[in-house]
């Protein structure tokens, strides 16, 4: 790539030998003042047009301007030739110096920044396909048009998905291309674990309506887990509901817990207690909600779950539900072993009062 500081100071250098000011430069090339002092500084490059115009000015060729004055290594005629092609915005031309061997697109590469987004898509599409490899693609993504980018990733996956290209380049294609390459990954494979890695860059529908094919078999609960950052709120809470009374699996919804909604938590917590699945409502407890936590301590009270289990959720239960838990419970369900148990969780208050209790019944 060009060094912008590296040209500024030469610039820079070679208008003090021709005894010039930044203004006198400046009304020479027809720009701002300003501009010349951003080149100097670093700050920017001047645009393709004005390239030529400025060496003609200073008196030195293209070539040397853009190698900033070094002369070793000798610095590349066709930099200026491309150059002077864009300038007149001959794009046919440039990329008849690549195709013809005459030039390396490595130069093309250098001088992108200074190419408007349009003359190198121009460019793009006249190069033969075996310019393109997976250090130009990279290197002119961010200079290229979204569609021109789009067209050459489209000819280059349509054998087999490079996907050291695809990865990197993910963040300037199209959706409507990304959603071909996605489609294309899931007629291939099972479990596209390739795909997680494109999620933050695919539509939220499109992800949608890729999860619900997992109903058809061609995905798997792994797959779902692991894009559960990037699926709609309405579509995985959905999508555990409807499973949830045909498979009831342990593992698979607790990878999901922290993506799912509270009502959802709530419902899949009240299953679990019908069924005794008490192991899953234990590993669930950080993202239970108050409200199922105290449906939990009123089945307690009511006998219906042991209290022996209930307590191994203290830790997450608040204060006022472990006191009205032990308020409603017959003194003689609640064991010196147990109360111990619940001892941490317990305001001071409230634990001298049930002692007390426990000694008038002993």
């Amino acid at each position: 790539m060009v060094d912008s500081r590296k040209i500024g100071a030469y610039i820079s250098k070679l208008r003090k030998e021709k005894d010039l000011t930044q203004v006198e430069l400046a009304d020479k090339l027809n720009i701002s003042h300003q501009a010349v002092s951003k080149w100097e500084r670093g700050e920017s490059l001047p645009d393709i047009m004005t390239i030529p115009i400025i060496a003609n000015e200073l008196e030195v060729s293209i070539d040397l301007l853009m190698s900033a004055g070094n002369k070793q290594p000798k610095p590349s005629k066709q930099i200026g030739k491309m150059v002077e092609h864009l300038s007149a915005d001959q794009t046919e031309e440039v990329a008849d110096l690549i195709n013809s061997g005459a030039t390396d697109v490595k130069e093309l590469i250098d001088i992108a920044p200074l190419i408007k987004t349009s003359q190198l898509s121009k460019v793009s599409e006249k190069m033969n396909a075996t310019a393109w490899n997976l250090d130009t693609i990279v290197h002119l993504a961010p200079f290229l048009s979204t569609e021109a980018l789009d067209e050459i990733v489209i000819q280059v996956t349509k054998e087999t998905i490079d996907w050291k290209i695809v990865h990197r380049i993910a963040p300037f294609l199209s959706s409507s291309t990304l959603h071909s390459i996605a489609n294309q990954v899931i007629s291939e494979s099972i479990e596209p674990i390739e795909l997680v890695q494109l999620a933050p860059f695919l539509d939220e529908e499109y992800i949608d309506n890729l999860i619900w094919k997992m109903q058809n078999g061609q995905l798997t609960w792994k797959f779902i887990t692991n894009m559960a950052p990037f699926i709609s709120d309405t579509a995985l809470n959905n999508l555990v509901l409807q499973g949830i009374d045909d498979m009831f699996n342990e593992e698979h919804i607790i990878g999901l817990a922290p993506f799912l909604e509270e009502d959802t938590i709530e419902h899949l917590v009240s299953i679990a207690s019908s069924k005794g699945e008490w192991s899953f409502i234990q590993k669930m407890a950080p993202f239970i909600g108050e409200a199922s936590f105290n449906e939990l301590v009123d089945k307690a009270v009511n006998g219906e779950i042991e209290l022996e289990q209930l307590i191994e959720l203290a830790p997450f239960l608040e204060e006022d539900a472990i006191d009205q838990l032990l308020s409603n419970m017959d003194a003689d369900k609640l064991s010196p072993q147990l109360l111990a148990k619940l001892a941490p969780f317990i305001e001071e208050n409230s634990l001298g009062r049930i002692v007390k209790q426990l000694l008038k019944t002993k």
